[in-house]
């Protein structure tokens, strides 16, 4: 009888534990419209370097770009496509330079990345379904 009631509670703390598990996201399987926005913020004044992947899937090549700076647009994507930003500042700026970079598809952030020091850069990429 003291296995049977063991064996009884053991069942209902598992199937208590298993359903006060949070719900995975599942990832769109076709293509779905998303609303991209990248932003870059720093202490200092200008960024020397940004590429990021723009709205065509391309890469978008700027320099000596004034901070904060914010890009967006719509991008239609699918699974395993990507998403991606590279921001540096120059060369030889003080030890205490820091710059951050931030991406987000339909107004939720999914990944950002802060570079610290006198070649700091901010690398972030965020693969769809990842």
């Amino acid at each position: 009888m003291k296995k049977f009631a063991y064996l009884l509670l053991s069942c209902a703390a598992l199937t208590t534990a298993s359903s006060c598990s949070k719900e995975k996201e599942v990832a769109p399987t076709g293509p779905k419209e998303y609303q991209v926005e990248y932003k870059v913020t720093s202490n200092a004044s200008v960024a020397d370097y940004l590429s990021y992947d723009n709205e065509s899937g391309g890469s978008t090549t700027l320099s000596n770009v004034a901070l904060p700076a914010t890009y967006s647009f719509k991008r239609t994507m699918k699974l395993g496509d990507h998403v991606g930003i590279l921001a540096s500042l120059p060369s030889g700026s003080p030890a205490t330079s820091e710059i951050t970079a931030s991406i987000s598809l339909d107004g939720k952030e999914v990944k950002k990345e802060t570079g610290r020091g006198s070649s700091a850069q901010a690398v972030p990429v965020w693969v769809i379904g990842q």
